[in-house]
């Protein structure tokens, strides 16, 4: 049998959960049936990361560009002519490419980069779209609608509100799907006395150490968090709230408190989410949290901006609290650290939440069954 080769698409050079998300997929590809091809447009440490990948990797050295129109990236008028500017050229160049790596099947793991989709079009090769942020409204996410909708034979996203901001016809014949990210490892063991994070930061083990693990912008809310967390902390002299994932100068700011700590970037996930009581989640803008599902496969209950994404992710008042204002922050805060009962029976109910919405099992499974809508 001949196998089927697909060409992964990547965006970006940083580490976050989009890569982490796509390496699972091409790490539980049978190889007996499928090659895979990843190409990403950005140089980056997240390419060291690719090479570990059953794959073969192409990094272009210049060229092929994103049109950034997402939640994820802050809104910039600039970004959106650049990305105008940028775009045919960019498509021709992924046309090269995709006459020289000649997939069955393209994967482009955001719709920032539709170049690889229109291209495909004109090589007669299909393209799967994995919407892993939701689109803006208006004139700033209006291309990525646009062209995808033609171009994208058809779509996978990471949650309701993401596929829902394609504002896909109902009548649509292009198929689309909600496939939650997944975690590959589950631990239901609530201890967390001895850990070398904790001791790194001096946390005591009967003190409670609440996690904000996300990128450092804007829309991830990361600042607004400190000031509120100040506010939590004058009754609770004993919790500690540790921010991980700043990763240049200006992200080590003063808090002002001795309990609020800024980190820098780490890749040792598991054992940040051990040392936890508390995940924190106070996005200000759309979008999906890895780290509420990896920390609920942990079971440790969140507190969360009520927003698309991660009001899907947490179930309020069962896996952990969803907040619409600064006082309910403060509260929802108040009652986890204080109750230690309460947090672990939320634990328990965020863990077999992840086992039966985040499994990877059955979502890669899901995935592949939707290649071969297009692979017959």
């Amino acid at each position: 049998m001949n196998k089927k080769k697909i060409l992964f698409a990547h965006h970006a050079g940083g580490f976050g959960g989009a890569p982490k998300s796509m390496s699972y997929i091409i790490k539980g590809l049978d190889q007996s049936k499928y090659d895979a091809h990843l190409l990403n447009i950005a140089q980056g440490p997240i390419n060291e990361f690719f090479k570990e990948l059953p794959c073969e990797l192409t990094v272009p050295k210049k060229g092929i560009r994103p049109f950034n129109g997402s939640y994820v990236v802050e809104s910039n008028l600039y970004h959106y002519l650049y990305g105008w500017f940028f775009l045919l050229p960019s498509i021709f160049l992924a046309y090269r490419h995709l006459k020289r790596i000649k997939p069955d099947l393209i994967h482009i793991n955001s719709s920032c980069i539709f170049a690889f989709a229109i291209a495909g079009y004109f090589c007669g090769i299909k393209t799967i779209c994995h919407v892993r942020e939701p689109i803006r409204k208006g004139w700033e996410g209006w291309p990525l609608r646009f062209f995808c909708k033609i171009f994208v034979s058809g779509f996978i996203a990471i949650s309701q509100f993401d596929l829902d901001s394609l504002q896909l016809p109902k009548n649509s014949s292009k198929p689309s799907t909600v496939i939650y990210n997944f975690v590959e490892k589950y631990n239901v063991e609530q201890d967390n006395s001895e850990n070398s994070f904790r001791e790194e930061l001096n946390i005591k083990s009967n003190q409670t150490l609440c996690l904000y693990l996300a990128r450092f912008s804007a829309s991830n809310g990361w600042e607004k968090l400190i000031e509120m967390a100040k506010d939590v902390l004058q009754a609770n002299k004993d919790a500690h709230f540790v921010l991980v994932g700043a990763n240049s100068p200006e992200h080590f700011v003063d808090t002002g408190h001795k309990n609020i700590h800024i980190v820098k970037f780490r890749s040792d996930v598991d054992e940040l989410l051990k040392a936890t009581d508390i995940f924190i989640c106070p996005f200000t803008l759309p979008h999906f949290a890895r780290g509420v599902i990896e920390a609920a496969a942990y079971s440790k209950p969140s507190i969360g901006s009520n927003i698309g994404g991660v009001n899907e992710l947490i179930k309020n008042n069962v896996t952990g609290f969803l907040y619409e204002s600064k006082d309910e922050f403060i509260n929802a805060c108040n009652i986890l650290i204080e109750n230690k009962a309460l947090r672990n029976s939320l634990g328990k109910d965020a863990y077999s939440f992840a086992a039966e919405n985040f499994n990877s099992e059955k979502n890669l499974k899901r995935t592949y069954e939707f290649y071969t809508k297009f692979l017959k």
